[in-house]
């Protein structure tokens, strides 16, 4: 496995990006992550390289405009406040720009993995096209981000919480009364946890967690055989 630090040309700037992949990246898909807003933590790299045997990963910093880096998982008011004032609409665009960096160095498909804030950046991402797949581990506020769900045909893997406060079950409901026609969207709903079960801490469910790493390995098992060196323009 590679590692290293990279960095992924954007509008203003240039977006930090973490980089696990294996040596012949091209020879597999990729796999971009949008971490939850406490960033690229250790954990979250360490549990991703597991997965960098069957996929080029890219963990990009959506907080790079607001100081970057990891918050720690205990000062959850110090993530939160690079919350405010923060521009989604440009967080899109530049997720947007690394999940195309991505598809440029892999075999061409590119899964999207959101956790927890990343939720909705995949599903928005999806629903313009640009993804192969998508992940997502207790992802929060996806509910509010329903409105291009019909055109998103690519394979969908929802992990979620029973007990979680931040997407309760009436949301899960919502998510899945969306995709309720679509021909592969599979839902897992942890009996009992809480949110941030995949994040070491209280929450914290081992069992959950490597099932939602077992998901995602499936999913870019699936797009391993498929060699696609171009791609037509994703929709707006």
């Amino acid at each position: 496995m590679q590692q290293r630090i990279d960095a992924v040309p954007v509008a203003d700037g240039t977006l930090p990006v973490h980089v696990l992949e294996p040596e012949d990246a091209r020879a597999f898909p990729g796999l971009v992550v949008i971490p939850s807003i406490f960033g690229p933590a250790p954990d979250l790299l360490r549990d991703l390289s597991t997965l960098a045997d069957a996929a080029r990963v890219v963990v990009p910093d959506p907080f790079w405009h607001e100081g970057g880096g990891v918050v720690p998982y205990s000062d959850h008011d110090a993530a939160i406040d690079r919350l405010r004032g923060f521009e989604r609409d440009r967080c899109f665009a530049e997720m947007r720009a690394a999940i195309d960096w991505t598809r440029a160095g892999c075999n061409g498909r590119v899964v999207g993995l959101g956790i927890c804030f990343g939720g909705p950046v995949v599903l928005h991402a999806a629903g313009a096209g640009a993804l192969d797949g998508v992940v997502t581990w207790h992802g929060s506020r996806m509910e509010g981000f329903l409105e291009r769900a019909k055109e998103i045909a690519c394979p969908l893997r929802f992990h979620f919480g029973e007990a979680d406060p931040i997407t309760p079950p009436e949301a899960i409901e919502k998510i899945r009364a969306a995709f309720a026609d679509h021909a592969d969207a599979d839902f897992v709903v942890h009996p009992g946890l809480l949110h941030g079960f995949s994040h070491e801490g209280p929450a914290f469910d081992a069992d959950a967690a490597r099932m939602g790493i077992d998901a995602t390995r499936d999913l870019l098992a699936g797009l391993a055989a498929a060699r696609t060196p171009s791609r037509a323009p994703a929709r707006a």
